[in-house]
This record gives structure tokens, sequence and C-alpha cells, in this order.
């Protein structure tokens, strides 16, 4: 029994001990949830005096943006101060404006405190032409928009009889203030009575509110945060810092009953000027200490300055390459005289041919007619697999023969009757061109033949479809006038539909069609009068020197050639794709106008080659790459087989028109690879750095293709010798370059 009461007495002792530690942990959880609660209610407070002030009522100061003329009172005109346009923005108390809406960042900006608005009436517009009678002589100039400038100015208010013992003169009415002690700090003028009316009001409340306690402390807690968020951010690569106390609790502005109405405060900060010449800028008090130094600003061409327009010295730059360059072309002319008087017998003798034996003696156009009978050769072909006439395996062995023997047949007509590279190098473009549309033609239709529901896939993903390619269905799209539209169409890629634009517009035809003239013409001049003469020269120097160059005179033509080869292949670029391609697409109505980018500012090799000729691009986009991909390639040996492919082609338009099958532009495509890797390696090292657009503009414009020119002259003359030695013993003048305008071997 004793045992067992001695228990009970030690749980009457235990009972009270365990029973305050119940109720601690209790009061500890209390206190706890107060903690929260007072938190949240401090970040509640702390968003509401960011986001309003205080005036009372929480009226939030008045904001205002537009534009406005500002008197430049530090720049003299014709005739006396001027006015300039700037876009002006009331936010916060500040007055602040900018040479137009675009600039991130203000001009200047003046805080208002201690200031006032003055409205100093309005001056007539000369210019301005009166519409009605009467419209621009009334008294307060209130009459039409435009007639009148309606002049208003902010300005610093003295220290006066007016100000309270501390010098705060914001109980003082601005009425008072003496005028001729007034000093504008900054003028501002526009057309519409109303729109100074509002702005004279939205300005004289921003000066009650910068002169309140409200805006004092605003300023205050402005200027803690920023300080608190200074010391709360960390250091780049370091842990932030680690803080054991609550928020601080932010500072409240509290109300104040003399500004519980902005709007009747305002008025005290308004004052109309006396003077009827107040709106004239060159009559207004100006004394000689007004400072012209107001701001610490940096120099117009250094990195801390705003954006500045450098349209005046483009245009010098544009001066002195036409300078420059006329220079130069007055030196060949002294040199070598004007090629184009020289060459007019050539386009006689090419008339006069033409009209004698077209077929026979211009084997270019032939050649055109073959390459059309290929084209209705695949019309055909899918026509017969559309209908099942032929066997599926039947017709696509049909239009493997027929495609490649487009290009087949076209370089032996090229090789063995076109003596001309430039003559023989059109033909065999054409012929590639067609080649490989015909292929995207059957890589295209063989899917939708597969596939009846892919031509549904194409329309949902195109826009801007007429009614006609709406309704289209496949075999509906095996017609001669849709292969022919889509040959003629300036595009490499099929599809069964194509976005159109509503209307043929004939003023664009006309504009392209004289832009296309002026640039063919300069290409064609240039090319005679420059290009032709110094390899005609470089010529003369192989037979001096038994062929043999040296490597200082191979550097001497590459730098005079280097210039004009940069200025015929933008020319060729300008004429041919944006004016040729457009051309084209007006007159067809073709929709997708995109058929280059911005590639001349690209910052790898490789955004060049993407974006410089979109229809080749899409085209090996489809039919190279992703074939290669899906055969089992990796990337980058898709990319490889892509430039493979296009050094191939590359090589086959320029060897085969000079009848000499050389290697040059085989490795220069080839050895873009290394330039992409390194392009690419510079970018990643350095962002957005210009080296490697440098690279870019150097290797393609100044050195690759003048050395291409250099040395596919040198090969032709080394495998054309007969040729040439005929042709010289006519005692042609330039002859040898001659005959690439021309369109007889005789001439």
């Amino acid at each position: 029994m004793g045992k067992k009461k001695s228990k009970q007495q030690q749980s009457k002792e235990s009972g009270p001990s365990s029973a305050p530690k119940a109720e601690d942990s209790e009061l500890l959880l209390q206190k706890i949830v107060e903690l929260e609660k007072q938190i949240a209610e401090l970040n509640n407070n702390a968003a509401v005096s960011r986001s309003t002030s205080s005036f009372g009522i929480g009226e939030a100061p008045p904001e205002k943006s537009g534009y406005l003329f500002k008197w430049q009172d530090r720049s003299i005109g014709w005739g006396g101060t001027k006015w300039g346009l700037r876009y002006v923005r009331l936010q916060n108390g500040q007055l602040s404006y900018y040479k137009s809406h675009e600039e991130k960042f203000p001009r200047y900006m003046l805080t208002l405190k201690n200031c006032a608005v003055r409205d100093e009436g309005f001056k007539i517009n000369k210019r301005h032409v009166v519409v009605k009678k009467g419209g621009g002589g009334s008294e307060d100039g209130s009459g039409e928009v435009g007639s009148h400038f309606h002049v208003f100015s902010v300005y610093q208010r003295l220290t006066t009889s007016n100000s309270n013992n501390n010098g705060d003169i914001s109980g003082g009415d601005a009425e008072g203030d003496d005028e001729n002690e007034i000093i504008p700090l900054l003028r501002f003028s526009t057309q519409n009575l109303s729109e100074k009316t509002q702005w004279i009001t939205l300005l004289s409340q921003s000066c009650a509110y910068c002169d309140s306690e409200e805006f004092a402390i605003q300023q205050q807690f402005r200027q803690e945060e920023k300080e608190h968020e200074k010391f709360r951010s960390p250091k780049r690569g370091t842990l932030p810092n680690l803080v054991f106390e609550a928020p601080a609790a932010p500072i409240r502005s509290m109300p104040s009953g003399s500004l519980t109405n902005l709007k009747k405060m305002g008025k005290s900060y308004r004052k109309k000027s006396g003077s009827k010449d107040a709106a004239h800028s060159n009559k207004i008090h100006y004394p000689p200490s007004k400072p012209m130094h107001r701001e610490s600003a940096p120099s117009y061409l250094s990195d801390g300055a705003h954006p500045q327009n450098y349209r005046g010295g483009f245009n010098l730059l544009l001066i002195i390459l036409v300078v420059s360059n006329f220079r130069l072309l007055l030196d060949t002319v002294s040199k070598h005289g004007f090629i184009l008087d020289q060459l007019k017998f050539s386009v006689q003798g090419f008339s006069e041919e033409f009209s004698e034996s077209p077929l026979d003696n211009f084997p270019f156009i032939s050649g055109l007619l073959v390459v059309q009978a290929f084209v209705v050769g695949a019309y055909v072909i899918e026509k017969a697999l559309s209908k099942c006439w032929v066997s599926n395996w039947m017709g696509m062995l049909l239009h493997f023969v027929n495609t490649n023997a487009t290009l087949i047949v076209v370089s032996i007509v090229v090789w063995y009757y076109i003596q001309h590279p430039i003559v023989g190098a059109g033909l065999i473009l054409q012929a590639t061109i067609t080649w490989l549309k015909l292929v995207s033609y059957v890589h295209a239709n063989s899917d939708y033949r597969r596939n009846l529901d892919a031509h549904k896939a194409t329309l949902a993903l195109v826009k801007d479809l007429d009614e006609e390619g709406l309704e289209i269905v496949y075999p509906h799209n095996i017609t001669l006038k849709n292969i022919y539209y889509f040959w003629f169409s300036p595009t490499l890629t099929y599809q069964i539909a194509f976005p159109r634009t509503p209307f043929v517009r004939w003023t664009k035809v006309i504009t392209h069609t004289l832009h296309l003239f002026i640039s063919a013409t300069l290409v064609a001049f240039l090319a005679a009068q420059i290009v032709a003469p110094n390899l005609d020269l470089l010529v003369k120097d192989l037979e001096a020197s038994n062929g043999e160059l040296r490597y200082h005179v191979i550097g001497d033509y590459l730098l005079k050639l280097s210039i004009t080869s940069t200025y015929i292949w933008l020319l060729g670029f300008y004429g041919f794709f944006h004016c040729f391609m457009n051309l084209t697409a007006e007159l067809l109505r073709f929709g997708d106008r995109v058929f280059y980018q911005d590639w001349w500012n690209a910052r790898e090799v490789s955004a060049y080659w993407r974006l410089w000729n979109m229809p080749v691009h899409y085209w090996l986009v489809r039919h190279v790459y992703f074939p290669s991909v899906r055969s089992g390639c990796s990337k980058t040996g898709a990319t490889f087989v892509v430039f493979l492919f296009s050094a191939v082609m590359h090589e086959l338009l320029i060897s085969v028109p000079c009848h000499n099958i050389g290697v040059w532009s085989f490795l220069a495509m080839m050895g873009q690879l290394p330039l992409i890797f390194l392009t690419k390696l510079i970018d990643k090292r350095m962002p957005n750095s210009s080296i490697g657009n440098y690279i870019f503009w150097i290797s393609f414009c100044f050195v690759g293709q003048p050395m291409a020119m250099l040395l596919y002259t040198i090969d032709y003359w080394e495998h054309n010798q007969e040729i040439i030695e005929q042709i010289e013993e006519k005692k042609i003048p330039f002859a040898f370059f001659g005959r690439l305008f021309g369109a007889s071997p005789e001439l």
C-alpha cells in the first residue's frame, strides 16, 4: 500500500509540472501567429505606400505625356531663338523631356519643388493658312487649331514675403510673384488651347504635390528603399546577406488636412503673365547670369551619350564612296578608252546572226527549248502516275531519268556548242534551277500520292490562299497550268498551293522593272569597263611570263578587282533577289516574298548561308538535310552532305561554262566549314562581337570573289589557247573578254 501511495503522490507532484509546459507551447504558437499577422500587415502597408500617394484621400499625383514645342534658350536660329518639338512627360512630380518618344532616357528632368506655372498667352502662327473667315484673329487665341502658339512656362519661385519663416513658399499664391524676377526654367508651346490649359492645370497640381509633406516623406522612403536594396543585393558570384530580423516598417505618410483637394491647391501655383509680349521668346527677360551649363553630361561621341543619329556622316561616306570610285572609273577610261564605244560592232553582229539562223547560231535558245521539253515530260509522267497508267516504281524511274537528263543534256550543249562563258553560265543556271524544281515537284507529289491527306496538312499551314488554292486536292493539281506556275514562281520548293496576293500592283511592276534595268546596266558597265580590261591585262602578263606570275602581281590584280567585284556582287544580289524575284512574284501574285533576310549582319558564316538565299536554303533543308537525317546521318553528317552537294553544284555552274573542270569553287565551298567553326567559336567567346562579321565580309568580298576571277581566268587562258589565238588574229580590241558579252565565237 505504501508503494501505491507513493506512486499517486508522484503523479500528483508531476501533474502541475507538466501543465505549464503545454501552456508554454500554446503561448508560443499564439505569438508566432501574431508575428505572422504583423509581418503580413507590414508588407501590405509597404505595398500601399509604394503604389499610391497619401493625400488624405489616396489621391495620386497627376501624370501626362505628349509632344510640345520646347524653347531652346541656348540655341539661336534665323531670326532669334528656336523652338524644337520634344516629347514631354509629367510623372511623380517630375517633368522630363525627350527628343522623341522612342528614347529610353530623358534629355532633362526637373523636380517641380518650389516651382510654379505661368501662362504666357499666345502668339500668332504666321505660317498658318486660315480656312475659315475670322478663324485666326480672336483676342484670346481660341481660333482654329494651329492658328496660334499657346505658350506657358515653369519657373523657380524665389523666397519672398509670401514664404514662411522656414523659407517654404508653399503657402503663398503664385499671382503675388514679381513679374520682373521670374526666370523660366522650361518654356513650352502648343497649337491647341485646350491642351495648354490641361498642361497648366496638371503642372500646377504637381507643383503643389512636390511642396507637400507627403512628397518629402515619399522621397525619403524611396531613398531608404534604394539603400535597402543596395544592401540586400549580393555581389556577383557570392551568397546574399543573411539577416535575422523582421523587415523594417515603412514610413507611412500621415494625412494632411490641407491636401484633401489637390485641384484646389493647384490654383495657387498658377500665374497669368501681365505682359502682352510674354509669348514672344526674344522679348522675355533673359539675364546675363542665366547659366548655360546646367548638368553633367557626356560628349556626343562618348559611350555614355544618348543614341545619336549619324545620317549626316552616312551621307558623307556615300559622297566619299562615289568620288573615290569615280576617280577609279576615270583612270580606267584614260588607260583603256570607253569600252562601250568599242563594243558597238558586237551588238550589230549579234543582231545580224540572230536574224539569219537563231537556233544554229544561238544554242542558248535551243537549250531553253530543251529545258521546256523536260518540264512537260515531268507533267506527263506525274499525270500517268496519278491515273495509275504506270506502276509506281516505273513512274519514279521515268522521273529519275527525265529530271537528271535536264541537267546532263544542257551541260553537254553548253560544253560543246557555247563558247561564251557568260552565255553558257546563263543556260546552265536555268537548267540547274529547273532541275531543282523538278526534284521538288517529284518528291512533293510522291508524298501527296502516298498520303492523300498530306495536302490537308499543307493547306492548314498556308495562309492567304485564294479560292482555287482552298479547294485544290491531289490529283487535281497535276495540270500544265500548275507546273508552269511553279516553274515561273520565285521558289524552288513545290507545294500544292501557295500564298497569293489579291491583285497585281502595276506601279510595283514598273518600279521593279526600272530598278532591274538600272542594276543590270551598272553590272554590265562595271564588268566591261573595269573587270574586262584588267583581266585582259592579266592574260597579257601570262603570255609575257609564259604562264608564271609572282605573288605580288596576283596581289596587285586582287586589289584592283576587289572593290569592283563587291559592287558587281551587291548589284547582282539586289537586281536578282530583290528586283527580279519581286517582279516575278508581283506578276504571278505570289505571296511569300521573303527571298532573303539580313545576311549582311551575319556574325557567323553559317548564318550567312541560312539567310542570303532563302529559296535554296528551303530546298536544301527539305530535300537534302532531312532526307540525310532520315537515312541515319547525324546532324553534323547531314550538314556536311549539304555543303558537299552545294560545293559540287557551284563547281558545275562555273566549270562547265568555262570548259574546264576545276576545283576552285569546290574547295571554296568546303573551306566554309572551318570558317563556320571559327566564327561560331568567336561568337561563343565574345557574344555580339563584330569580328565574325568582319571575317565574313573580308573572306567573301575582298578575297574570295576577286581571287575566283583570277584563278578561273588563268585556267580559262591555259585550256583555251587555240580559241584565243584565232580571235586575237582578227585584232579585235579587248577580244578576250569582249567574247563574254557577244553572241558568236566569230566576234
